[in-house]
């Protein structure tokens, strides 16, 4: 998830692994999982050198990106409700 937000912020691979403090090497292994395990891009590039080229999540990039913040947070709420139910005591 973080890779893709920052992906999308940075326009660029290699700019938001220099964030993450992630190599590209491995930034390009989870975009091809991801990719290959959805079935479709996740990111497209457009060339053109260091200075014009850049990346952008596509529109069912984006949807991925939503989808999983959405289901992160239910799973945050559905946690915490379960602690706070397990542990009244």
């Amino acid at each position: 998830m973080e890779l893709l937000e920052r992906i999308e912020t940075h326009s660029s691979i290699k700019k938001a692994t220099a964030a993450m403090a992630m190599s590209y090497t491995k930034a390009l292994k989870i975009i091809r999982t991801v990719e290959a395990e959805l079935g479709f891009p996740v990111v497209i590039s457009e060339k053109g050198g260091n200075s014009r080229g850049s990346t952008h999540l596509t529109e069912k990039g984006k949807q991925v990106l939503e989808i999983y913040k959405e289901i992160s947070a239910d799973v945050s709420d559905y946690a915490e409700r379960l602690v706070n139910q397990k542990f009244h005591f």
